[in-house]
């Protein structure tokens, strides 16, 4: 187990990259992590940072490894906006369609939550991006607990329109597409988990068994349906979800 100091100093690294581009969240050499719980410790540290702000959860249920796919997004949605602002690599934009949820009432922690609690909680569905930064020099090897640590490359979130939550709730594949000016792509979608909202069951009792309370409002996303998606920046782009809704949403480099 690291000790405190030295998860501070991971944690003040990691988030100081999320202001850079490019990003070097690669580990110096004197620091390192041995255990998920340390990098959930780092996770709790880079909220206390983040003016102690999260504005939600990425999540996916656990791999057949173990291995935990959980996230902090610790900047605010951009909600429906003409135009979305990322950190961009060679001008193209990396994106993950989703199905967020938003929470309707604090889920406080260190309690166990029924699935049927949770469905209650979250209110909405909405359609969403996930905005991906790849913070870590890929010629540099890094293990899963310091990407962990880093958030999973999550950059932001973007919240697409409001669907109807039954229908979020049936969504297990998704035919999706996305038109920009000189590319069209159709993408066969199926989500990780079967369907979107079987995460939420496992990350908000995760969560609270960590001591970590979830606020109303929080978003929380569950998984692409078509892997990272690359897209132009600086062009309109249409993304339909096939029976669910369509939006349009251009792009911006920092």
């Amino acid at each position: 187990m690291n000790n405190s100091i030295q998860l501070k100093l991971i944690a003040t690294h990691l988030l100081a990259q999320r202001e850079e581009n490019p990003a070097r969240s690669n580990f110096p050499k004197e620091l390192e992590l041995d255990s998920t719980d340390d990098a959930i410790e780092v996770q709790k540290l880079m909220i206390y940072l983040n003016d102690q702000t999260v504005y939600g959860w990425k999540c996916m249920l656990p791999l057949d490894d173990g291995s935990i796919i959980l996230a902090p997004l610790l900047h605010a949605p951009i909600k429906q906006a003409e135009n979305c602002p990322l950190y961009s690599t060679n001008n193209k934009a990396l994106i993950e369609p989703e199905i967020a949820f938003i929470l309707q009432s604090d889920l406080p922690s260190n309690k166990t939550y029924t699935n049927e609690d949770v469905d209650t909680a979250f209110a909405s569905a909405h359609l969403a991006l996930e905005l991906i930064q790849k913070r870590f020099d890929e010629d540099t090897p890094s293990t899963h607990i310091e990407k962990l640590a880093d958030g999973l490359s999550n950059q932001g979130v973007y919240l697409g329109p409001q669907i109807d939550k039954a229908k979020a709730y049936n969504a297990s594949t998704v035919n999706i597409n996305v038109k920009q000016t000189e590319l069209e792509l159709n993408l066969a979608g199926v989500h990780p988990a079967e369907l979107a909202q079987l995460p939420l069951y496992w990350a908000v009792n995760y969560l609270s068994a960590k001591g970590i309370s979830l606020k109303a409002g929080q978003v929380f996303i569950t998984g692409s349906y078509c892997g990272v998606v690359e897209l132009n920046t600086n062009e309109q782009t249409c993304i339909t979800y096939e029976d669910l809704n369509t939006f349009n949403v251009t792009f911006l480099s920092h």
